[in-house]
């Protein structure tokens, strides 16, 4: 099939003269545009217009070209599928440059188009213009600069208006070594102020952070317009000058609903939602009506700051204006209360919702199970796939994070086979997400096995494992494991510390869990935390080192001890019956937690055990002067994939009478081995 004839070269100095497209060698295009032939012959419009291909060739698995077909039509090139006027044509030049031309590419038959054009001898310039805007209405950026660049190789008359979709490619590519060329030949032109191709060039330099470069051509425009205000506000935002974006925006004369919503995102994308909101306050008193944008940008703020009341006003305008309540608006809003906290609110958003699709499941079961409601999660997970809805990455992480919660073995292996059976294991996330309910469900030998069968593992993916092998007592693996990170030049966080100094714990091993605190400053930079003191203060304390604890929270610590930390040691005083500090303990935990019943029923206890009858009595009136109430505590089993959880003297479970009975049994065969029940649950 003949090619166009190569002419003389002019403009664009870099391309080399056996380049046909034009494309500068070594370029982000170029690179990109190495597989165009691969491209070129897999028909695009069956992609975009949902058609099958009929039959693939199992060698190289390349489409075979003759027959294709879709429910409405059946496309034969051996005999041609378009009408006899449109195929004279198409193969007359002097009538190529028509209507028919185009329609194809308006039906999006654009591979079948290229095919034609590179048949014609010499296309004209409605040729390659119309080829052009079809490739940019498609967002094939890489095929609008391949054209382009032919055209001008081929010396085809260019016009302002072929500039701003090529411009438009290359700021989509953030292919800029391209847009300087044209940016250059541009000049040549002599079109270097023209508006629409000013404006793009903006817009093409702001979105790599070329600011300086964008505002020159913005201060070289005579007579500017909202659009090119709103191409550097945008350019701003992104490069995270919020000041010189405001300044901007003050100084626009006129304003659309885009200049208004860029400045918001501007204030969302940049941490300061306030300011923000308050902007899109003083565009409704300007009686500017606001659109999908910037109601999913302000109730992505409210989602933010946790305001529930500001997320109630946006939604009390939406419902009193009867604006726009598509599916992203109505996700927004579940977005907005599940994460203020409203998860019953967000389901009631969701079950109106006249259609849902993937990404409004995954928002509510994220909502259920960042709000510890696992079982919900889980139940509305299995309802997803009922409907035949496929699982993204969110869904996935969300759905195993509440296995995790739940601490159901039947329930995280149930899910897990899932995830691993449908092959969804997609990502380092995922399968962190997925060894880490392994791990917490006890099975440790599968969670191994999917850290070892991830193709890619990430800090988190490290960090799981780590912590997994730590919970379940298995400190040298997960010494070992950190050993081969470092090797891996894996850099450490601190999760990554939690696990290991957890590890320690578990084994006693002080010294080396002393040298892994210290190490987090001094080799990896880290400030430790409360969580990383608790877990030292745990590992002194179980070794019986009350003392050294203490001593290491009041003098070395330096974040502030926090209930956790005057927990463990009230606990371990307890168990070692050491008075003193138990009282010191007491007084820090009734000040920072004055309502919680649990310290005062250590403090009793330990008074009991040691016989000060006196004091143990002091405590329980003190817990009644200050109104504490002891919580009710229970216990909960799992049994043929149901949870059921017991209370103090609870009869509410259908078989209660034979459950005490067997519960009877046990504490007489408790007694006959010697055994005396503990008194930490009594006071």
């Amino acid at each position: 099939m003949p090619r166009h004839t190569d002419k003389k070269e002019t403009g664009f100095n870099l391309v080399k003269p056996r380049n046909p497209s034009g494309i500068t060698e070594g370029s982000e295009v170029a690179e990109k545009m190495r597989f165009s032939s691969v491209t070129m012959a897999r028909p695009r419009c069956f992609r975009l217009c949902g058609w099958k291909e009929n039959s693939l060739k199992s060698a190289g698995g390349s489409a075979n070209r003759n027959s294709f077909q879709c429910p409405e039509l059946v496309v034969n090139e051996s005999t041609s599928y378009h009408s006899p006027p449109l195929s004279h044509s198409l193969s007359d030049p002097a009538q190529a440059n028509s209507r028919p031309y185009p329609r194809l590419l308006n039906f999006s038959f654009v591979d079948y188009a290229r095919k034609v054009f590179d048949g014609m001898p010499r296309p004209d310039q409605n040729l390659y213009n119309s080829l052009i805007s079809g490739y940019s209405r498609l967002c094939m950026h890489e095929e609008v600069i391949e054209t382009f660049f032919l055209m001008h190789r081929n010396e085809i008359s260019i016009a302002f208006f072929n500039f701003p979709p090529v411009i438009k490619s290359c700021a989509s590519l953030v292919a800029i070594r391209e847009g300087k060329q044209l940016h250059s030949t541009v000049i040549r032109y002599g079109l270097d102020t023209n508006l629409f191709i000013q404006t793009a060039f903006i817009d093409l330099y702001g979105k790599p952070g070329d600011l300086e470069a964008a505002r020159r051509i913005f201060d070289g425009i005579v007579v500017k317009d909202p659009i090119s205000y709103n191409c550097l506000i945008s350019g701003y935002s992104k490069g995270g000058l919020v000041l010189e974006a405001r300044q901007l925006f003050d100084r626009m004369p006129e304003r659309t609903i885009v200049s208004w919503n860029s400045m918001i995102s501007c204030y969302a994308h940049n941490g300061d939602p306030m300011e923000g909101f308050r902007l899109f306050e003083r565009m409704q008193t300007e009686n500017f009506q606001p659109n999908e944008i910037t109601l999913v940008t302000v109730l992505s703020m409210c989602a933010k700051l946790g305001d529930l009341a500001k997320g109630l006003k946006v939604k009390q305008l939406i419902d009193e204006n009867n604006l726009c309540r598509s599916l992203i608006v109505s996700t927004a809003i579940l977005e907005m209360y599940v994460k203020c906290g409203a998860v019953d609110e967000a389901r009631n958003e969701f079950d109106k919702m006249p259609q849902r699709d993937i990404v409004a499941w995954s928002a509510m079961i994220a909502g259920y199970a960042q709000n510890g409601r696992s079982e919900e999660a889980i139940e509305l997970f299995e309802q997803m796939k009922f409907r035949n809805f496929k699982p993204n990455e969110v869904t996935l992480v969300s759905v195993l994070s509440a296995c995790a919660q739940l601490g159901s073995v039947e329930t995280g292996e149930r899910i897990g086979s899932y995830v691993e059976n449908e092959k969804l294991v997609s990502s380092a996330y995922v399968g962190s997400a997925l060894l880490d309910v392994y791990a917490k469900c006890g099975n440790v030998k599968k969670a191994r096995q999917v850290f070892d069968q991830m193709p890619e593992k990430d800090v988190v993916s490290w960090n799981a494992i780590i912590g997994g092998l730590a919970f379940n007592g298995l400190h040298r693996e997960a010494i070992n494991l950190f050993v081969k990170m470092k090797e891996l030049n894996v850099k450490p966080n601190e999760i990554t510390f939690v696990g290991l100094l957890t590890a320690c714990t578990h084994a006693g091993l002080v010294e080396l869990g002393y040298e892994f605190f210290e190490s987090m400053k001094s080799d990896f930079n880290i400030n430790p935390k409360v969580e990383h003191c608790a877990c030292i203060v745990d590992l002194l304390c179980r070794l019986g080192r009350l003392e050294e604890a203490h001593e290491f929270i009041s003098f070395k610590m330096e974040v502030e001890p926090n209930v956790v930390i005057w927990g463990i040691l009230l606990s371990a005083c307890r168990t070692h019956s050491n008075m003193e500090l138990a009282e010191v303990a007491i007084k820090k935990l009734t000040i920072l937690e004055p309502e919680n019943s649990g310290n005062y029923v250590l403090l009793a206890n330990l008074y009991s055990s040691l016989g000060r009858w006196e004091e143990a009595l002091e405590v329980r009136k003190l817990m009644q002067n200050r109104n504490v109430q002891k919580t009710a505590a229970n216990s909960w089993i799992e049994l043929d994939n149901m949870m059921h959880a017991f209370l103090v003297r609870d009869t509410s479970h259908p078989r209660s009478d034979e459950i005490n009975s067997v519960v009877e049994g046990l504490g007489l065969l408790v007694k006959w081995a010697g055994c005396t029940p503990s008194a930490d649950s009594e006071i």
